[in-house]
């Protein structure tokens, strides 16, 4: 069982898996980073039971409680990620969500489902209808709901704008978006709203950045960075966060000699850390993508650059999934995946020659001086 629920259960309190992370469960997705649940107790009780207990002030959780203040029972170590918790009578009485599939619930100790306001003939639909709720509540749970379910949202009216959307909430959707298999659409739909424009000035340069035709033949940079998505193969968070701001340098880059967007990773690479670091994310996180950003151009010219000249980032660990950006960037234009596989080609040299004790990481044969044993005179 999930650590938290289970040192909640110990406790003595009464625990369900809710919201997305029952959904999850339900129709077999990874769990996210982020985690809800509801307790059958007063706010006090769970005070009690933590001693690291915060109080997040989100619309989605009385309480919260972070990982890596709660250390493995086996190893010691701590985790990454939160649980959001609301409390409640019963389950019953728990507030309804914005979208009935999310008043589903789990017992994880008996691992069955429960289902008090009866919504499950409707978790197998291809669309969902948004009850009344708070405006932060409406587009918080439509933005998260189709980036990770096939759900459509019924009627053509969009959540509204919320007045008030503190930061911890951004990165929590912005978490629960970019682990989900179809982060493009939960960004349209925030893109549509008006919120990026509102909350994430940084992005919102990329909506009607035109680029070459010649190279981009998908749209302006903003549908590229959307097409990006749709060639990952798993939702790490890291390289999602990359995969939406490997371009956020482009509107603020100049052409010279003609690039049209020159220097644009390097300045992308300054937003992005800025970007991130104004949400809250975790140090290991924002160096990850940081990284990945400056060198997302980099994988196009390996296969002409001299070993000396790329030493420092192809050995870095990161470099496989800065491969895996370049491939996503890639493929989302025409230019298709040939690319990638010579990236990927002269990756392996690399690492091959590397190696190799008589070759150096160019692949040249190294001169060597051989000494012949002392002869009797």
């Amino acid at each position: 069982m999930y650590r938290p629920l289970e040192l909640l259960s110990e406790a003595g309190v009464s625990v369900r898996e809710a919201s997305f992370t029952a959904l999850d469960a339900y129709l077999g997705l990874k769990p996210a980073p982020i985690r809800f649940a509801l307790a059958l107790c007063a706010l006090q009780d769970l005070a009690r039971a933590f001693d690291s207990l915060r109080y997040p002030g989100t619309h989605y959780a009385d309480a919260a409680i972070d990982l890596k203040d709660i250390p493995d029972t086996e190893t010691g170590a701590s985790g990454a990620g939160t649980l959001y918790i609301r409390c409640a009578d019963s389950d019953k009485s728990a507030d309804a969500a914005a979208f009935a599939p999310l008043d589903l619930l789990r017992d994880p100790g008996r691992d069955v489902y429960i289902d008090p306001k009866e919504v499950y003939y409707g978790l197998r639909g291809k669309s969902v209808a948004m009850r009344r709720s708070p405006s932060d509540q409406g587009l918080f749970e439509a933005a998260v709901l189709v980036s990770r379910y096939p759900y459509e949202l019924e009627g053509e009216s969009l959540p509204g704008l919320p007045r008030d959307f503190g930061v911890e909430a951004q990165r929590d959707i912005l978490t629960l978006m970019l682990t989900g298999p179809t982060p493009e659409r939960g960004l349209e739909l925030l893109r549509k709203s008006g919120f990026v424009d509102a909350y994430w000035p940084e992005l919102a340069g990329l909506a009607g950045l035109d680029q070459s035709k010649e190279f981009h033949p998908e749209g302006d940079a903003w549908a590229h960075t959307l097409e990006t998505f749709r060639h990952r193969k798993l939702p790490a968070l890291n390289l999602s966060l990359a995969l939406l701001l490997h371009d956020a340098g482009k509107p603020r880059a100049e052409q010279v000699d003609g690039r049209k967007f020159d220097r644009h990773a390097e300045i992308g690479r300054s937003i992005a850390e800025r970007f991130l670091l104004r949400l809250g994310f975790a140090t290991s996180i924002v160096n990850d993508v940081s990284f990945l950003v400056r060198y997302h151009m980099m994988p196009a010219a390996l296969p002409r650059l001299p070993a000396n000249r790329v030493e420092g980032v192809i050995d870095d660990p990161r470099f496989p999934i800065l491969l895996e950006l370049y491939k996503c960037d890639e493929l989302s234009t025409f230019r298709g995946p040939d690319g990638y596989y010579e990236a990927c080609a002269a990756y392996k040299a690399y690492l091959k020659n590397s190696r190799n004790p008589w070759r150096g990481a160019d692949g040249k044969k190294l001169a060597r001086l051989y000494l012949e044993p002392d002869r009797p005179r």
